[in-house]
C-alpha cells in the first residue's frame, strides 16, 4: 500500500506578503514594478530589484524628445548627433553631377563632329529626333536617338547603300555615285552628287515601316573586310532626360559606323558633315586634326634638330681629323 502520511506535514499558502511564514522558502516569488526599474541577478543567485526615481522617467522621455528635434546623420564618427543644415545640398549636387555627365556624354558623341535634329512629320505633334555624329581619322559614327516606348529596339532596321568594297577603299575617285554601285545616282536639291544613302526604319507587325531617318552621304565609304554590309548597333543614350513626356525620352541610339574611303593610301579626309544638308563644321578647328598636325610638326622639328646635331658632330670630327693630319705631315717634313 502507498503511505500518504508524508503529505500531511506540508503547508500551502498563496500569500506573497513580506510578513508571511513562507518568506524563507525557495519557491517562486512575483514582484510588481509600478515604475521603470532594473533587475540584477548576481553570480550567487541573489536577485536585486532597483526602481528608478519618480522623476527619472520624465527625464528620459524629455531627453528622447530633445534628441528627436535634432537631425542625426548615421555613421557619425563621434556617435553624436550632427546638424545636417551645415552639410552640402545633396539634391543640388546630384543635379550638378547629372548636368556634368550629360555634357561629357555630348562631347563624346560630337567629337570632331556636331549635333542635328531630324523630324518625323507623320506624327502629330511632329516627333523631333536628335542626331549626333563624330569622327576620327578613319571612321564616321552617326547616332540617331529614338524612344523605345514608341519604337522597340527589335523593330529597328538600317540600310546603308553605296559603300565600296574593301579592296576599293584606297581608290575612291570619280564624281559622286558614278564611282559606286549606287544605281539611282541620287543628288540633293542643289545638284550635289551623293556617294550613297542611310535609311533607318521601324517595322511594325503589319509589314508597315516608319522612316525615322534618311539622308545622302557627302563622301565615299567602304565595307570592312569580309563583310557585305555596314555595321550598326543599338546602344543606351547615356543622356538623362528630365522631360516628363515619355515620347520625348530618347533612351536609345541607332549607332552606325561608316569607314572612310580615300583616293589614295595614306590620305586622311576630315568630313565637314555626315549627311548632305546638315550644318557644316570648320574642319580646320577639329581637335584631333590639330593634335595630329602638332605631333607631325613636333616630329619634324625633332628630326631637324637631330640632323643639325649630326652635322655638327660630323663637322667637329672632320676638323679634328684634318688637324691631326696636318700635324702628322709637319712631323714628316722635319724628318
Amino acid at each position: 500500500m502507498v503511505d500518504y502520511s508524508k503529505w500531511d506535514a506540508m503547508k500551502f499558502s498563496d500569500s506573497d506578503s513580506e510578513g508571511s511564514d513562507n518568506d524563507g522558502d525557495d519557491g517562486p516569488r512575483v514582484t510588481s514594478l509600478n515604475q521603470p526599474g532594473r533587475v540584477t541577478i548576481g553570480t550567487d543567485g541573489n536577485i536585486q530589484i532597483g526602481q528608478s526615481s519618480p522623476g527619472s522617467s520624465s527625464t528620459h522621455q524629455q531627453q528622447r524628445e530633445d534628441d528627436n528635434d535634432l537631425p542625426v546623420v548615421s555613421g557619425s564618427i563621434s556617435g553624436n548627433a550632427v546638424d545636417i543644415s551645415s552639410l552640402p545640398n545633396a539634391a543640388a549636387d546630384s543635379g550638378k553631377n547629372i548636368a556634368q555627365q550629360k555634357q561629357k556624354r555630348e562631347e563624346q558623341l560630337t567629337r570632331n563632329g556636331g549635333k542635328h535634329t531630324t523630324t518625323i512629320s507623320t506624327f502629330q505633334p511632329p516627333l523631333h529626333l536628335p542626331v549626333y555624329w563624330s569622327q576620327d581619322r578613319y571612321v564616321v559614327t552617326l547616332r540617331v536617338g529614338f524612344p523605345t516606348t514608341q519604337f522597340p529596339s527589335r523593330t529597328i532596321r538600317v540600310k546603308v547603300v553605296g559603300a565600296l568594297k574593301y579592296e576599293d577603299r584606297h581608290s575612291a575617285v570619280g564624281s559622286g555615285s558614278m564611282m559606286t554601285d549606287y544605281i539611282s545616282k541620287q543628288s540633293d536639291d542643289d545638284g550635289i552628287p551623293s556617294y550613297g544613302s542611310v535609311t533607318i526604319v521601324s517595322e511594325s507587325g503589319n509589314d508597315q515601316e516608319i522612316v525615322l531617318f534618311t539622308g545622302l552621304l557627302p563622301r565615299p565609304i567602304h565595307l570592312n573586310q569580309d563583310e557585305d554590309e555596314v555595321e550598326f548597333e543599338i546602344e543606351n543614350s547615356g543622356i538623362a532626360n528630365n522631360d516628363d513626356v515619355s515620347e520625348s525620352c530618347f533612351d536609345r541610339f541607332v549607332s552606325i559606323t561608316m569607314t572612310k574611303a580615300v583616293p589614295m593610301q595614306g590620305l586622311v579626309l576630315w568630313w565637314d558633315c555626315p549627311i548632305i544638308g546638315f550644318p557644316k563644321i570648320d574642319v580646320s578647328s577639329i581637335k584631333d586634326r590639330k593634335v595630329s598636325s602638332d605631333a607631325k610638326s613636333s616630329s619634324s622639328k625633332d628630326d631637324n634638330n637631330s640632323n643639325i646635331a649630326k652635322k655638327e658632330a660630323f663637322q667637329k670630327a672632320w676638323d679634328e681629323a684634318h688637324e691631326m693630319f696636318r700635324e702628322k705631315m709637319k712631323k714628316k717634313e722635319k724628318q
